[in-house]
């Protein structure tokens, strides 16, 4: 049986990704990878008490969303409301269901999976020049979905509201799998984040990744690896457990 390491944080262990790929006769392992500090809370906590000043909010990660929940869920009822009234925009049915058990606010923009693909659907359902959305991110988050509305007009405050660290098992997990003989045939990134922590922990230990199928999530995350020279046997356009099966049934 193939094995499959999952690069992802150990907060998004909701079994859907390990699930298919058991379908499918593989051996999924999750790789706990990063791990979040929440910040700023006092700055976003302002704007989340001011719904009358934006026009909606942009959650591209459930990691925003989770940060915002903090908040959000303290405020009064009244505010609540106001909220539920604006367009809230979200990458992926991931960050969708975060919004809906978190929030109970209704979404926009599921069906896409990064942001290029969000960026027009905010571009169609806003007006260029209104009030801005707010954005909470990561402390790690691209800047290009900020540009993308920048050259359409359209205003939004982002706000570093966690940051992206790696996790602390991350080291002493990949060295447990080696050493148990429980080496990859397959080794999917979920996020540039994932990149940036993951491949110096496989080339400090000496795992070699040479035969090995390497997956990005999404294009944001497909760049990090080719910015890091690793070869990329695919990429998922999308982040669910349907697109990477998708990607790796076209594997040979």
């Amino acid at each position: 049986m193939k094995t499959v390491w999952l690069l992802k944080s150990s907060e998004e262990s909701d079994g859907r990704y390990s699930d298919a790929l058991a379908r499918a006769g593989l051996s999924a392992v999750v790789v706990p990878t990063l791990s979040f500090k929440w910040c700023n809370e006092a700055v976003l906590q302002d704007a989340l008490q001011k719904p009358q000043d934006h026009s909606g909010i942009i959650f591209t990660s459930q990691r925003a969303v989770e940060a915002v929940a903090e908040i959000y869920l303290k405020l009064i009822a009244g505010i609540h409301h106001q909220w539920s009234e604006k367009k809230i925009f979200v990458i992926g049915e991931a960050t969708k269901m975060a919004v809906q058990k978190h929030l109970k606010l209704p979404c926009i923009g599921q069906e896409s999976g990064n942001a290029q693909q969000l960026a027009p659907i905010i571009i169609r359902e806003t007006k260029p020049f209104d009030k801005p959305l707010l954005y909470p991110c990561g402390n790690l988050g691209r800047d290009e979905l900020p540009k993308l509305l920048a050259q359409q007009d359209r205003d939004f405050r982002a706000l570093t509201s966690y940051e992206t660290k790696p996790h602390p098992q991350l080291r002493q997990t990949v060295q447990k799998l080696t050493t148990t003989g429980k080496t990859p045939h397959i080794v999917v990134f979920f996020s540039p984040s994932g990149v940036k922590f993951g491949l110096p922990v496989f080339h400090d230990l000496g795992v070699d990744l040479t035969g090995v199928k390497v997956i990005a999530i999404g294009p944001t995350t497909n760049t990090a690896l080719v910015e890091e020279k690793q070869p990329v046997s695919g990429v998922c356009p999308s982040p669910s457990p349907d697109g990477l099966m998708h990607v790796l049934a076209g594997l040979h």
